[in-house]
């Protein structure tokens, strides 16, 4: 892998990135100067499959990751602020996307999730640490056309377009986020329904107690579900997109369980997937919960008596 680039002033453009390997890695500094531009068609047509950007990134090309058909993830920060025509014409199967925004600055979020209509799970790191997991569905837009009046009419499929939309002035808006939940139970599969509340509840940022109350509510009776997706993220390998975990199976325990049989069927899948790590934790965690219930019921009825 080779990165043409100019070097003006105290600025650094990639014009292109030659031969270059499944993920690509655009340096902070090349000759000592920050990179702060990724020219026009700088990978088009290329099998990069993850693309890490820099921090001092300001501006992408037209066309720069044009046909890039394997791109799959994107890492990036929000200076991005200027974003080139065509990005990403032709590339179908970008899925996840981890994006560093700063307190106060700008940033490319919503440009970004506007170019990009799949089903897109989003990492977003801020100051201080904190750290949200969202998931924004997929939108598709379809041109009917009313034959007798000659008038063509856009119908918009999915709610991902709602989910998008999220922003005044550029910045996220949590709370519009949440309010839409709704929308996505009915038009959404329940696995993804269930990971995107497993997401708000597990990095509650910007979440208030209202909507709290309705992601527990929707995971406390989707359980099932919930408990197949923590075990699955245990054996994910890295090809793979979830916003879980490895681990959260204990959390997830702690939170919602509320008697053995619910743990006897998580136990049964940690099985079959042949998580042997799950299947311990899962049984000690039913020995200790329950018994202690158990143990509790006993005295209670001997007082009773």
């Amino acid at each position: 892998m080779n990165f043409v680039y100019t070097v003006t002033g105290q600025k650094v453009i990639v014009e292109r990135v030659e031969n270059p390997d499944p993920v690509v890695v655009i340096p902070e500094e090349l000759d000592d100067v920050p990179v702060t531009e990724l020219g026009a068609y700088a990978l088009a047509g290329s099998a990069v499959e993850e693309i890490h950007l820099p921090s001092k990134l300001c501006k992408i090309g037209a066309y720069a990751f044009y046909g890039c058909e394997k791109l799959s993830r994107i890492y990036c920060f929000g200076r991005v602020l200027d974003l080139g025509a065509g990005l990403f014409t032709d590339v179908p199967n970008v899925e996840y996307l981890d994006i560093t925004l700063f307190d106060g600055e700008k940033s490319c979020f919503k440009e970004m999730l506007s170019e990009l209509r799949q089903t897109l799970r989003v990492r977003v790191h801020m100051d201080g640490g904190r750290e949200a997991r969202l998931i924004f569905p997929e939108y598709y837009e379809e041109s009917v056309e009313n034959t007798p009046a000659r008038i063509l009419f856009i119908e918009t499929h999915g709610c991902g377009h709602r989910y998008r939309y999220c922003f005044v002035n550029r910045e996220f808006q949590y709370r519009g986020y949440d309010e839409l939940f709704p929308h996505v139970k009915v038009q959404e599969s329940e696995e993804l329904v269930t990971e995107l509340a497993l997401g708000r509840l597990l990095y509650p940022c910007g979440l208030t107690e209202h909507y709290e109350r309705m992601y527990r509510e929707y995971v406390k009776e989707h359980w099932k579900t919930a408990g197949r997706l923590m075990i699955r993220a245990d054996g994910w390998n890295r090809n793979q997109v979830t916003n879980l975990e490895p681990g959260g199976i204990r959390w997830l325990a702690k939170q919602f369980l509320e008697n053995g049989s619910q743990i006897d069927e998580w136990i049964e899948l940690a099985q079959r997937e042949g998580d042997t790590e799950a299947v311990s934790w899962l049984m000690d965690f039913r020995h200790r919960r329950f018994a202690q219930d158990a143990s509790a019921n006993r005295r209670r009825r001997r007082f009773e008596l």
